[in-house]
């Protein structure tokens, strides 16, 4: 016996065949929709993210998931070719097989047991979450762009030049001047979202409710990301300099002698930090107690992305310096199982929030030290890069402990 009143399990069944009814609806109202449509074909990043929901669906224990999920990626694709009468591309393909994944896996936890209904509903939302946090973005990146007509792009491209070396130029003639070179760097650049999701379907199958560090993670970066583009708004080398990229660049006395003020630049405010940057470093931290394979891979995305971001011109390299205190910070304060009286905690988020702060006021009102001595900039990005390296590992350390607690049992 159960000790569950008849009508009490008659009203569960209505819930579920309710959320079952809507589920379904839900998702055929996007496959019918035109827009949706033409924004899995036109945002690359969108239709990848949605895709790497199909690593969580396929990470949950059960042998029949594959065929499931073919067979409802198939039917939902047929469905939008007849009606909409429309092309079938990679992208919206693979857009489709990740509504497919979040739909099974809401249908999942409406129809799970008492025993399984958190770990179901913590892989419905996750992927849900993210994919709706990345259908909004573009709002929030308009405003950005509006409300700062002017960037400061010649700050960072001086700081750059500071350093002696202005990498993204040399690392851009490197990527452009070789054509499988710049394969491999558009390839990393775009992967990011399944690496993403890849990293957070192995984190729940081996760590259960743990891996809700990593889902927050991945989630409130972008929005903090956003807060940190209106502080210092820039573009990226690329948009700077436009079809003189990368093999005509400003001498290191010339940008010396440039007068360093913002300017009027056309293209995305999202340069610092480097979110891409701040993603792969985060992935590479939450592998930590996966497979040397997994960890492995991770720290391939990490190097990829250095190449990507700086040689497609879409960074500059103090960008990706100023990525380390972010990942700390946001790791840090996801790191939800840890008390705040932990100074393991509480060290490490505040060191990266008053680092990423330094960053801000360094380039936009103490620019000029760096010109004093070659060394001063080499300084800052040294200390800063090697600080994050060594605190991650303390906050590591104070979150183990509660990861084998809440890992499922085999």
């Amino acid at each position: 016996m159960t000790g569950q009143r008849p009508e009490t399990g008659r009203w569960d069944r209505t819930v579920c065949v309710a959320g079952t009814g809507l589920g379904f609806a839900a998702t055929q109202v996007l496959i019918l929709s035109r827009g949706f449509y033409g924004r899995t074909v036109a945002d690359i990043f969108f239709s990848l993210l949605l895709a790497g929901s199909a690593f969580v669906f396929l990470r949950m224990p059960d042998r029949k998931l594959f065929w499931r999920l073919a067979l409802t990626t198939c039917a939902l694709i047929a469905c939008q070719t007849l009606f909409l009468r429309v092309r079938v591309t990679f992208f919206s393909a693979a857009a489709v097989l990740g509504l497919s994944s979040i739909l099974l896996l809401a249908l999942r936890y409406i129809w799970s047991e008492d025993e399984q209904r958190k770990l179901h509903f913590q892989a419905f939302l996750a992927p849900m979450l993210l994919v709706l946090l990345a259908y909004v973005s573009p709002g929030p990146m308009d405003a950005t762009n509006h409300q700062h007509p002017r960037t400061f792009d010649l700050p960072l491209l001086a700081f750059d030049a500071g350093l002696g070396v202005q990498l993204s130029y040399e690392v851009g003639q490197l990527v452009l001047r070789w054509h499988w070179l710049t394969r491999i760097a558009i390839f990393f650049y775009f992967v990011l979202p399944l690496a993403l999701m890849f990293i957070y379907a192995q984190r729940l199958r081996a760590h259960g409710k743990a891996a809700v560090t990593v889902f927050l993670a991945i989630f409130i970066a972008g929005p903090l990301g956003i807060i940190f583009y209106n502080l210092l708004p820039a573009c990226g080398p690329i948009y700077l300099a436009g079809a003189k990229f990368p093999f005509a660049p400003l001498s290191i006395s010339q940008v010396r002698e440039l007068l360093i003020q913002p300017v009027s630049v056309q293209g995305m405010r999202n340069a610092f930090p480097s979110l891409h940057m701040a993603w792969a470093l985060l992935a590479w931290w939450c592998s930590e107690g996966l497979s040397w394979r997994i960890r492995s891979l991770m720290l391939l995305l990490v190097a990829g992305t250095v190449l990507a971001t700086l040689g497609l011109g879409e960074h500059y390299f103090v960008d990706l310096v100023a990525a380390f205190p972010f990942a700390l910070m946001i790791i840090s304060g996801c790191a939800l199982q840890v008390a705040w009286s932990d100074r393991r905690r509480s060290v490490t988020l505040f060191s990266g929030l008053l680092m990423m702060l330094g960053w801000v006021v360094l380039l936009r009102f103490w620019l000029r030290v760096i010109w004093l001595s070659i060394l001063i900039p080499w300084a800052f990005v040294v200390a800063t890069i090697v600080s994050c390296v060594l605190l991650e590992p303390c906050l590591r350390s104070a979150t183990a402990q509660f990861e084998k607690r809440a890992t499922p049992a085999a």
